[in-house]
């Protein structure tokens, strides 16, 4: 007979214990050498313990985004391309081989009424749900005509839309409009670009408040989607988008609100992909987008692998899409709501992450509010010491600085940025 031992009857192991085990493995090397810490001073390991988790956590569930039809998240398409024609084929192809959602973005794109018919010509805009990129501050003229064009098309009056305005920028240009939206249009975007993990949630936590006080908290709750950056750090990921959630439930609350949820949607980091060896951008997006799944975002957009050094080929879009499906369809990563609840590591790093920004947060309501954190220059400085620390790590990269290839392979891209 198999003796099984009960808990009770298990050794009795401290962490001072762990600590002399793995001193003594490492010979000549001590236990801090084995600690790492992110660009915002943030302990990452190497262990976590029950004592590190925080008390009082919760689930935190996705968001019901609309149109799911039973996937747990959106595989979310970038529409992009020299041209409305190529945009519009290769989002038809993309649509075809699996995504469910698509971001089109502006930048490359013209945005009138015509060339915009043009774009959805030939997709069920009523099935997908739809979002343009964020605009930058300048360009108020283009905002106000993306409205309007999409306005004047009847098929996109009952699709659901995301018009990617700032949600403190841009109230004025909605204000005349706003009667006129449909029910199914969500107008507003927080994404504050690629930054530290703590400085872009402290961001985000600021202009939420700012926009709440300056277009009410209901209609700017119904109004919100929140994109966030992943990179290949996919724990990071995890933890960031929980954070999030967690940071963005808090301001809701206190601005009375009841439904405290938010959509969320993941991108991934422009600034991990690279130039040399770009097949091993294939790993980066892998994982950053396992991350993205793992933390709960509603919205996943992949990035081909070839994003560094110019338009994507369909081998390119097949291979960003089918990572998910592969995550989706074949490991059911979608299966078990919020898999992290209850981690010591990721909920420890959770609740770090979400200290942080909290704390920086209220830095800068303190000194005025989150417009004249801009305006006087202290978030462009705060940007550019979190690149500084960026820069410090020298992490290295595979590919490039790690087990470089003894012969580049260049991958194929239509046209060059």
């Amino acid at each position: 007979m198999i003796d099984i031992k009960t808990e009770s009857q298990f050794p009795s192991i401290t962490r001072d214990d762990w600590e002399a085990l793995v001193e003594n493995g490492l010979k000549s090397g001590k236990l801090r050498d084995l600690m790492r810490k992110t660009e915002d001073g943030i302990i990452r390991g190497p262990l976590s313990t029950l004592g590190d988790r925080p008390d009082n956590i919760a689930p935190c569930p996705r968001y019901g985004v609309p149109l799911l039809n039973g996937r747990p998240w959106h595989i979310t398409a970038p529409v992009r391309g020299p041209d409305t024609a190529f945009a519009n084929t290769q989002m038809l192809e993309d649509l075809k081989g699996g995504a469910s959602a698509v971001r089109v973005e502006t930048r490359t794109l013209p945005i009138t009424a015509r060339n915009l018919k043009r774009l959805f010509e030939g997709i069920y805009t009523d099935l997908i749900p739809i979002c343009f990129d964020r605009f930058g501050p300048d360009v108020a003229d283009d905002r106000s005509a993306l409205i309007s064009a999409l306005l004047s098309i009847p098929p996109l009056q009952s699709a659901h839309m995301n018009l990617g305005l700032h949600p403190t920028m841009d109230i004025d240009i909605l204000t005349p409009v706003i009667a006129d939206l449909p029910k199914t249009w969500r107008a507003f975007t927080l994404n504050l670009g690629e930054t530290s993990d703590v400085l872009e949630l402290a961001t985000l936590a600021a202009f939420t408040v700012e926009a709440m006080r300056k277009g009410g908290p209901e209609h700017v709750h119904n109004s919100l989607v929140i994109e966030l950056y992943t990179n290949q750090d996919a724990h990071m990921g995890i933890a960031k988008i929980r954070a999030a959630r967690r940071i963005y439930a808090t301001i809701a609350k206190s601005f009375g609100l009841t439904d405290i949820s938010v959509p969320i949607r993941a991108l991934n980091s422009r600034r991990m992909m690279q130039r040399i060896d770009p097949w091993s951008n294939m790993l980066r997006v892998m994982s950053a987008s396992f991350g993205a799944v793992v933390g709960g975002a509603d919205y996943i957009l992949s990035r081909p692998f070839t994003d560094a050094i110019g338009h994507a080929t369909p081998f390119g879009h097949r291979v960003a899409r089918n990572m998910q499906l592969l995550m989706m369809e074949e490991s059911h990563l979608g299966h078990v709501s919020d898999p992290a609840y209850g981690s010591y590591f990721h909920e420890r790093m959770t609740e770090d992450l979400g200290q942080a920004a909290w704390s920086k947060f209220q830095e800068i309501e303190a000194a005025g509010g989150v417009t004249h954190y801009q305006e006087s220059g202290a978030y462009h400085a705060d940007i550019l010491a979190a690149q500084a620390a960026y820069d410090r790590q020298d992490a290295p990269i595979v590919g490039v600085t790690l087990h470089p290839a003894k012969t580049n392979r260049t991958a194929k891209v239509r046209g060059a940025f």
